[in-house]
């Protein structure tokens, strides 16, 4: 399919009056879905994948107002996969398959446009096909309610300072995983300030730093918590371990110090590193006190 660019290709394949297109994507920005809603006859049905994580809204990759511009439109849906990854775009059997998500820099509508790609294949490729079972079977609606409770997630996390650790991956800095859920459910329906008091405000910082979404229950809660943890260097090892072993501060001392904290010092770190591992992990791990055997100089005496 000969064309200028990314974006070019993919509204040449929905210009084709197709019966149905679907856009499934991770980022999608109100301008670059215009660019293709344009093109598509009313008639055409709609469906629009992508997903909404706190962290990705604070950093201005994708618009939640895509829902306002599909209900607007109407004939379409707006579903939700936390774990999107994959950029699918299919119009009736055809399909392009790449990297490009739906922003004007994947579509090289930009001078300064990303360096993507896009193949042309259809439904019955076997690994489109295994995609977009997987994409049925974890998808859930976008509303307006998920939507605000995904804005509060990502103005909180803007009015912190948690920006510089987001390179080394997640790690609690709260000293109270018991109050995660209970904070989590009544953030997205009480009144913020009476809420977030200090060591609350640390609790939710956590919370949207993991890109924890909202509406989960409990056990979907608990085993998201519980996947973040598991990332965190050594923990993996040390669960899947067969020996009565323990992991200490000086096992994770390396990798604390590389967060640079400035209100949270490496004991802080390990401190709330254990209460999270405890509290998630009741099943896999315990505390384990270990009293330090140290010499001390004798006095003289004369």
């Amino acid at each position: 399919m000969a064309s200028d660019n990314i974006g070019d290709r993919i509204r040449s394949l929905f210009s084709q009056a197709p019966t149905r297109v679907t856009v499934i994507a991770p980022f999608i920005k109100v301008n670059a879905l215009k660019s293709l809603l344009e093109i598509l006859p009313d008639a055409t049905y709609l469906r629009c994948v992508t997903r909404w994580l706190p962290h990705d809204i604070a950093q201005g990759v994708s618009d939640l107002e895509v829902l306002d511009l599909i209900e607007d439109r109407g004939n379409g849906t707006l579903t939700l996969v936390d774990k999107l990854h994959a950029k699918i775009y299919i119009a009736d059997e055809m399909c392009l398959v790449g990297s490009a998500n739906v922003t004007l820099s994947g579509f090289g509508d930009y001078e300064t446009a990303n360096i993507e790609v896009l193949v042309e294949t259809t439904l019955d490729d076997v690994g489109v096909a295994a995609t977009l079972d997987e994409i049925s079977k974890s998808e859930r609606l976008a509303t307006k309610e998920f939507a605000e409770a995904v804005r509060q997630g990502a103005e909180f996390l803007s009015s912190q300072r948690v920006h510089n650790v987001a390179q080394l991956g997640w790690i609690p800095l709260s000293f109270k995983p018991e109050l995660a859920f209970t904070l989590y459910s009544q953030f997205q329906t009480a009144n913020m300030p009476d809420l977030l008091v200090e060591s609350n405000r640390i609790v939710l910082e956590d919370l949207y730093r993991a890109d924890i979404t909202p509406e989960n229950s409990t056990s979907v809660f608990t085993a998201m918590i519980r996947e973040k943890l598991a990332l965190i260097p050594a923990v993996k090892t040390f669960l899947e371990g067969t020996s009565d072993e323990l992991l200490t501060f000086n096992d994770m001392y390396e990798y604390f110090s590389q967060f640079n904290f400035e209100d949270h010092s490496e004991n802080d770190l390990w401190r709330a590193f254990v209460n999270w591992m405890v509290y998630f992990y009741p099943d896999r791990v315990m505390k384990h006190e270990i009293i330090e055997v140290a010499l001390r100089r004798a006095r003289r005496i004369i």
